[in-house]
This record gives structure tokens, sequence and C-alpha cells, in this order.
């Protein structure tokens, strides 16, 4: 009876530690969701800057996220105490994002257009700090949590179902309280932008404490001592890191995945806006007809199916491997890019929810298998380096993460721009025309197709596999245990077909 007590409060436990951790992902995958989806259209529409402007707020608030974020990564290293290396920072960013997350939305009376770009400007910028601390701290966790490749394929997978409640609950708040029918009736809607700044700002702060309070650090028992940190040993510590192929193919996927899903999701609400201008529809329940906006259906739609697609893909990583949803994910994005070239205002709604329902199943892949491969990126820079660096590797991925955010604003921005989206227009979205569809489909179509090829090149050639992350683990632990590891021919071959480097140039060997 006893063993069975036990055995019952060891599931309770483990299933404690699985869901806090996934919980504290809600920082990440929420406010990029939200964030996507709507920022660009309440700088344009509700605050009147134009979209180069508008672009541009986000693009410097990422490149100065993207600077803080090595920074942060080397922090979480140098991190010693009895609660760990990462956790501490979690307890230190939730205050700080609730408050950063709502000046993002509200103005506080400045009304001049220069005026509100640079406070905007400065907003992105304290909030992109607060973010850094508590999400490369969260990104550098899990290979601390677990050495097991398995299971941290399992947190990862439980972290991206809660990323997409987190999404979903932060667009069901959005449309909520931002009702609009037409971009035009943002102006209109300050108090309600409040609103949504304090209620999102709560919402995404606490999953940090969730994470704090349940998770738990494994602790190494010797600790080499702290070198001194200088702008040479900074760039010597991330140049170290990207000796690795694996971790370089990692990155540029990781980079691609982004931008792609990052492009969709700014392009999908704006299509709605300009092209169909948020029409409602009574969505009819059994005898209830609830009224719905356009905007609310694509995003959903596409939230459906991105997120019907988890299992699946979880089933092929823990079979196969890891990037096998790559293979084939990205086809099904291929596909509703294609469809979507062909979607015109005359033609309807249902092609465009046709060609959302696949880019949905086709950037399930695009989070999920990034955030699973980078855990295994610290165990690999150990066998090239012999140095556990969990937060400069979360730094790095982190760095790249919120640069190509930027950047996917600022395209974005720059495409609408330059295709006829002027102040005029952005005020008045009725006066968009055909150049606009052009504009979108660019984003829509051309670049996913693009970004999707690359990475489907580079996923065939990924090198790490369960059988290959096994041999690295017992390696390195055969290291540690008695100061040097035998590699046969055949552990060799596989050693430098996933680093990319000679065996007598890795730790492992020497």
């Amino acid at each position: 009876m006893n063993t069975d007590k036990k055995s019952l409060k060891n599931v309770l436990n483990k299933t404690w530690r699985v869901l806090s951790y996934s919980a504290g992902y809600g920082l990440g995958g929420g406010v990029t969701q939200v964030f996507t989806l709507y920022y660009m259209g309440f700088l344009t529409f509700a605050m009147g800057l134009n979209p180069l402007a508008a672009g541009a707020v986000v693009a410097v608030g990422k490149i100065w996220d993207g600077f803080i974020d090595p920074m942060m990564g080397l922090a979480v290293d140098r991190t010693r105490t009895k609660l760990g290396a990462c956790r501490p920072w979690f307890l230190a960013a939730a205050v700080p994002v609730f408050f950063t997350y709502f000046m993002l939305w509200y103005s506080f009376g400045v009304s001049d257009g220069v005026g509100r770009f640079f406070y905007f400007l400065a907003a992105q910028i304290l909030f992109s700090t607060a973010f850094s601390m508590g999400t490369v701290p969260y990104e550098a966790i899990l290979p601390k949590i677990t050495d097991s490749y398995g299971e941290r394929t399992n947190y990862s997978s439980v972290r991206m179902v809660f990323s997409g409640l987190f999404s979903v609950g932060g667009n069901y708040i959005y449309q909520l309280l931002i009702p609009a029918e037409t971009a035009a009736e943002y102006a209109g809607m300050q108090d309600n932008f409040l609103k949504l700044g304090l209620i999102l700002g709560a919402v995404f702060a606490v999953p940090l404490l969730v994470a704090f309070a349940g998770t738990k650090e494994k602790i190494p028992k010797m600790q080499a001592p702290l070198p001194k940190v200088s702008l040479k040993s900074v760039f010597a510590t991330y140049g170290d890191i990207l000796r690795s192929k694996l971790f370089r193919r990692c990155f540029t996927l990781t980079m691609l995945g982004s931008f792609i899903y990052y492009v969709i999701s700014i392009s999908l609400v704006t299509f709605v806006l300009l092209i169909y201008k948020n029409t409602t529809y009574n969505l009819s329940i059994g005898p209830l007809a609830i009224p719905v906006t356009l905007s609310f259906l694509v995003v959903n739609i596409r939230d459906a199916f991105e997120m019907s697609f988890f299992i699946p893909n979880v089933v092929m990583m823990k079979k196969v491997n890891k990037h096998r949803p790559f293979l084939i994910d990205l086809p099904l994005l291929l596909t509703g890019c294609v469809i979507l070239l062909f979607v015109t205002p005359e033609l309807g709604v249902v092609f465009y929810f046709i060609s959302v329902a696949f880019i949905g199943a086709g950037v399930s892949c695009l989070n999920l298998v990034p955030n699973s491969l980078m855990s295994d990126l610290a165990d690999v820079d150990e066998l090239i380096s012999g140095k556990r660096r969990e937060g400069a590797n979360a730094g790095l991925v982190s760095l790249g993460r919120q640069v190509v955010q930027g950047l996917s604003f600022l395209v974005c921005g720059a495409v609408l721009e330059a295709f006829g989206l002027s102040d005029e227009t952005a005020v008045s979205p009725d006066k968009a025309g055909p150049l606009s569809l052009a504009a979108l489909k660019i984003m829509l179509c051309a670049i996913p197709i693009i970004g999707c090829a690359i990475m489907f090149v580079i996923s065939k050639t990924y090198g790490l596999t369960p059988v290959s992350h096994a041999l690295i683990k017992e390696k390195i632990a055969r290291k540690h245990a008695d100061g040097r590891a035998e590699l046969s021919d055949s552990d060799k071959r596989t050693l430098c077909a996933v680093t990319g480097l000679r065996s007598d140039d890795m730790w492992i060997t020497k």
C-alpha cells in the first residue's frame, strides 16, 4: 500500500513539474501570438503611425532585445544560488513584464506623432529587457531539469500545448476587448487598449511565477570557478559555440521558421482588415447566434489546425527523430501558400479559410521542432568544449529570434508602404487597392515559399538522432567519471558527422 502511495506521489510530482515548466511558456508563446497578430494594426490604425514607422518601432525594440539576450545568457551561466541558475530570474522578471507590457498598449496621453513614435520605441526597449529576463532563463532551464532525449521531447510537447492555450486565450481576450469591425474603429478604443494591456500583462507575468514554483534544477556538486567577463571573452564564447555544425543548422532552422511564422501572423489579420474589411458574422450554435469578426475566425482556424498537428508531430519526433515533422508539415504550408496566391476578394472567404487551414497545419512544426532541438544543443556544446553553457546557447538563439521578429515587422511595414498603404489608407483602409493585395501575397506566399524550401533541404541533413544523442551523453559521462572516453572509429565518425569537427578538435578526445 505504501509503495502504491509513493508511486502515485512520484507520478503527481512529475506531472506537476512538467505542467509548471510548460506553463512558463505562456510568456513566450502568448506574447508572441497577440503581438504579431495585432500590434502592427494597433500602431498603424489606433496610434496613427505609418506602416514603416510602426515596423521600425518593433524592429529597434527587437534588435535591442537581441543585444540583451546574449548578455542575459552569460548572466544565467554565472548565476549560482541554492535555487539554481535560472529560477531566480523568473521571480525577478514577473513584475517588470507586467508593467512594461501594459506600456506597449497605452500612450499616457502622448498625441504628437513624433512623440508617440519615441514613446513606443522606449516602451519596446523596456519590455524587451523584461522579456529577456524571463525567456532566456526559461530556454536554458530544460537541460538542467532532465538529461533524457525522450523526456525533453515530452516537456517540449506539453510546453507547445500551453503555448497554444495561451495563444488562443490571448486572442479571445483581444477580440472581447477590441470589438472593431473595421480598422478605422481602432482610434476610438484607447480605454479598451488600456484594459488589454493590464489584463494580458497579468496573464503573461503569472506563468513565470508558476514556473518558479514548480521547476527544480539539477545543481552540479562541483562547479568551475567563474572566469572574468570581458567583451573579448563574450565574443570568444559565442564564436566557440558557433563552431558546431549542428548548432548552425539548428540556428538557421529556428530563424527561418520564426521569420515565416511572424510574417504570416502579421499578415493574416492585416489581409482581413484591408481586403475583406473584417466583416462580422453571426455564428449559430444551437439556439444562439454569436457575432464574431472575420479576423477572429481566421486566427482560430489557423490555431485549431496548428494545435491539431501537435500530436502527430510529437509521435514522429519520438518514433523517428525530432526534425522529422519538417518533412511532413512544410509541404502542407507550401500548399496553403499556393492556394492563397489565387485568393481574391471576389472569390469570397471560403478559399481564404482553406488556405489558412493548410497554413495552420504547416506552421505547427515551426515552433515545436526548434524548441525541442534546442534543448540538446548544450550537450553537443559540452562534447566539443567540455563546458555546460545552457544560458549562452539559449541567449544566442533568443538573440536571433528577437532580431528576426523585429525584421519581420520592418519588412512587412516596408512592403505595405511600398505598395501603397500610406498614412491616408492606414486611417481609411477602404482606400487600399490592388497593390495592397499584391503586397500581402508577397508576405503570405512568396516569403514562406522561399523559406520553406531552404528549411526542407537543411532538415534532411540534420544529424542528431536519439541514437547519436545517447552516444554523446554516454561519452560525456564516461569522460567526467574516468577523465577519458574511449571512442571507436564508428563513434568518431558519428560525432564528427554531428559536429562538423575533427575528433581531435573536440574536448571529448583530449
